[in-house]
């Protein structure tokens, strides 16, 4: 099978495209042709060995995928020929993956392969943070931060589904006319006006209820400022590559709360309060609330360049790898 291989840690163009043997499902396992795998941020930063966990050398990138179950160990009740979205650890750039069980999601015959794969980290995660780190409710008000990357456009669309008025930060014209189309409320060029201000201006100088933020640097500390009364940021991660340093002081002159968000680990914590999401979520695109399409597929020769593509801040929208 072919694979992506990091056999040293660095810049993307180091990957190597490997044929190397299908595994063989072990006991709880199920072996997936993978159809369509997920690319995202972090793994770009895993190859470089600039992840919070660092691999050694040689692995296989990749934490999302979607396809059909090709064979399974013992004490697996998923059906062969089952279609499914998995979660594993690593190995989903490769046109096989073996993963276990409990990471193993069935899904209609319905639902496409590129929305499946692109569902469980962006959209997992940006559900948590709306629905259980924010506790959002229908008719508040959302600043979303780098909204054209693929945690922003998801947070776009869920928040339609649930009620949520948006007001979407982007730097270019590309990202607006993107963000646009997916249905964005409000825009902000951060490039050409004041965060802060302009926040304030669009809320009727009352501020946003909740801020999404996966980019820290800078825009952190405008944002919260442009918060309302009790008011929530919800920290995603650091794509600018800055991790910013808060003055407390604003926590309490605010009212607001700074929310981490780690949705990894809450799926191992909490794996019934999981599956309940992705439930709800598979509802949404079944009934035709959320119609996830990203904009970005590549084949598995071309996965450096989609990961370079997030390390040099040009990717837009959501990223997958066919297969």
């Amino acid at each position: 099978m072919k694979a992506v291989v990091c056999t040293t840690l660095g810049e993307p163009n180091l990957l190597e495209i490997q044929d190397n043997p299908i595994p063989e499902p072990q006991k709880n396992e199920v072996l997936i042709k993978v159809e369509a795998a997920g690319v995202n941020f972090p793994d770009a930063l895993m190859v470089q060995g600039k992840y919070q966990i660092v691999m050694d050398p040689p692995f296989t990138p990749g934490t999302e995928v979607c396809g059909i179950v090709e064979d399974v160990g013992e004490d697996v009740e998923i059906k062969i020929g089952t279609k499914v979205i998995a979660l594993p650890p690593m190995g989903g750039f490769a046109e096989y993956v073996s993963v276990h069980k409990s990471l193993v999601i069935p899904v209609s015959e319905a639902v496409d392969s590129y929305a499946g794969a692109s569902l469980p980290i962006n959209y997992g995660t940006c559900y948590y943070a709306l629905k259980r780190r924010a506790n959002i409710q229908k008719g508040e008000s959302l600043l979303v931060l780098g909204a054209a990357g693929g945690i922003g456009t998801a947070t776009i669309q869920l928040a339609k589904v649930m009620g949520v008025k948006t007001i979407c930060a982007v730097g270019s014209d590309e990202k607006e006319e993107y963000v646009r189309s997916l249905g964005a409320d409000q825009i902000i060029r951060y490039d050409q006006v004041d965060l802060k201000e302009t926040t304030k201006e669009l809320t009727n100088g009352k501020g946003v209820d909740v801020v999404m933020d996966p980019v820290g640097g800078n825009v952190t500390e405008q944002a919260l400022r442009a918060t309302a009364w009790n008011g929530r940021l919800l920290v995603i991660g650091f794509t600018d590559g800055n991790i910013p340093k808060i003055p407390l002081n604003l926590t309490l002159v605010k009212g607001v709360s700074i929310v981490g968000v780690w949705w990894g680990r809450w799926t191992t914590t909490s794996p019934e309060e999981t599956a309940e999401d992705f439930g709800e979520l598979l509802s949404f695109i079944e009934k035709g609330e959320l119609n996830i399409e990203p904009k970005n597929v590549h084949t598995i020769e071309e996965t450096p360049l989609a990961l370079e593509n997030f390390l040099s801040r040009k990717n837009i929208g959501k990223t997958v790898i066919s297969f």
